[in-house]
């Protein structure tokens, strides 16, 4: 593959080519695309062996993901304000609604792409196994040090195999999960928690919980119910308890008890735990008692059953920066009280980040791209939001301890009407972003920062860096899943005793292979713990 130095005069010829490719779904076939635009980056290429040596500037094709929009090329062209003159770099953005499968297809057609995007550790993971991506090792120092020093732990959350895959966008990797109730009916039978606000600190027990459920079910009557659960989750299991399922696993592979003990590198089944079992049997003691509805397991929006008027508390996530407190931007459209019952913790991160494709022209210069949105807050700012005064305005702004702190407003009801919208929260370090709307505090982004920077070191997982590799048992994980499938939203709905049902559920995991899968994810977790 040729290495493709575009000069000035020669970029936007290869834009306008580019913009006609995997994003758009109304162009033509996207491998006539794919085809046209490395025709014309290569011709372009060769064009500029004969440019001065001073007009040249590395081309970077970095991935954008959602479908081509109008307002595309003018953030792509106000970037490069600001690239080309600060490190000598020129950025296409490569608009992809299926960025990884787009990644494979150009990869097998060897066209340039020098920034790639993946939204968990498990697609870095295949990424990685397939030859897609590049280690970054040997660079990362050098030319993403900001990168580095804004993720903080969180970095380790890029590791895959031992090697570093992928560059993480720098946001929280605490754990702070609760209890909402809804605030009106609670102060109906005399629950006030003004406190509830503070958010992390735990301390809150369900025992308190159903001490309210009760009262508020005597007086409301078998019509009302207490508790929406979440049918299939089992994410909203650490509402009540800490685990890890570690970067690259789930509950299907085996799990870091963290309420045991956040030291413990006994990998076990969820499932099997006492834990588990106290809180199937509390399910079902509230289905009994008449706290979750005997449809609970059809609920699709907690929203909609909360603002029904006959639910009173669902489990969710509980965070100081949660929108959720504020009943007119709120998802459960309501007022509410926050209440947790463990304080915050961090369990492994997990990637949500960038890439260097194998078919990158210049690796260094697609780090150090990546991390000048690091260090220049625009540069996020105008990926993320696009343009002020076409897509935004600011309509509150502070200096905070050297810190410029912005609280914007979309210029549309609808903001996928704009002419750049990016629903991906994908871009530098989000402590430092701007607040959305007019009811969200100046300061959300570094309220969820000191959050985050207030978890301390004894309630940390042990495992942040591991990544579980389950290609050996790819196919036990599948029956694993399924089995969980089939028996989740019984327990978490309460529907079954769990005499009966979990001696069913253990056995099918069983036979499953969950054993076999457990077992290779320990192996490799004692390996890695001895290398690290």
């Amino acid at each position: 593959m040729k290495q493709r130095l575009l000069s000035i005069l020669l970029v936007g010829a290869m834009t306008a080519g580019l913009l006609a490719g995997c994003g758009d779904n109304d162009s033509k076939d996207k491998k006539t695309a794919d085809n046209t635009r490395k025709e014309e980056t290569d011709k372009a290429g060769e064009k500029d062996n004969a440019s001065a040596a001073d007009d040249e500037l590395v081309e970077i094709v970095w991935q954008w993901p959602g479908s081509a929009r109008e307002g595309l090329q003018e953030v792509e062209d106000a970037l490069n304000e600001m690239l080309e003159k600060d490190i000598g770099v020129h950025v296409t953005l490569y608009p992809c609604v299926d960025w990884d499968t787009q990644l494979a297809l150009d990869v097998a057609a060897d066209v340039q792409v020098d920034l790639c995007l993946s939204l968990s550790t498990a697609k870095v993971g295949e990424k990685a196994d397939d030859n897609l991506i590049l280690p970054l090792d040997d660079i990362i120092e050098e030319y993403g040090a900001e990168i580095i020093a804004d993720n903080g732990n969180n970095f380790m959350a890029g590791y895959y195999d031992g090697k570093v895959y992928a560059m993480p966008t720098a946001w929280k990797t605490c754990e702070t999960y609760g209890i909402y109730l809804d605030k009106a009916m609670c102060n109906k039978y005399g629950y006030y928690f003004e406190d509830s606000v503070e958010a992390g600190t735990g301390g809150h027990t369900l025992e308190e919980i159903e001490e309210i459920f009760a009262a508020v079910k005597a007086g409301e009557g078998d019509a009302y119910y207490c508790f929406a659960p979440w049918p299939n989750d089992t994410v909203f299991y650490k509402c009540v308890f800490e685990y890890d399922p570690l970067a690259g696993g789930s509950v299907a592979s085996g799990v870091l008890m963290l309420n045991e003990s956040f030291e413990n590198t006994t990998i076990e089944n969820l499932f099997e735990t006492e834990t588990f079992e106290e809180y199937a049997r509390k399910m079902y003691e509230w289905q009994q008692k008449g706290y979750i509805s005997k449809d609970a397991a059809t609920i699709d929006s907690h929203s909609d059953f909360m603002q029904s008027g006959t639910c009173l508390a669902c489990f969710y996530w509980s965070k100081n920066y949660d929108q959720i407190l504020d009943a007119s931007s709120s998802y459960l459209g309501t007022e509410v009280y926050r209440l947790n019952l463990t304080p915050s913790y961090k369990a492994s991160p997990s990637t949500i980040g960038w890439s260097v494709p194998v078919t990158s022209v210049n690796p260094q210069k697609a780090v150090e791209t990546l991390n000048y949105i690091y260090e220049h807050d625009e540069a996020a700012w105008l990926l993320q939001y696009g343009i002020e005064g076409r897509d935004y305005e600011v309509i509150e702004e502070q200096e905070v301890e050297g810190n410029r702190q912005l609280k914007i407003k979309y210029l549309a009801d609808d903001p996928n009407a704009l002419p750049y919208y990016q629903m991906y929260g994908v871009y530098g370090d989000r402590f430092g972003w701007p607040a959305v709307g007019e009811a969200t505090d100046i300061m959300t982004n570094r309220i969820a920062q000191a959050e985050d920077e207030a978890v301390p070191d004894s309630r940390i997982s042990c495992a942040p860096g591991y990544v579980f590799n389950s290609n050996s048992v790819s196919n036990e994980i599948m029956a694993i899943n399924a089995v969980i499938n089939e028996y989740v939203t019984s327990i978490n709905c309460g529907v079954k005793d769990p005499d009966v049902l979990l001696p069913e559920f253990r056995e099918a995991l069983k036979n499953a292979g969950i054993d076999k899968v457990i077992e290779e994810n320990q192996r490799q977790f004692d390996e890695w713990l001895q290398n690290k």
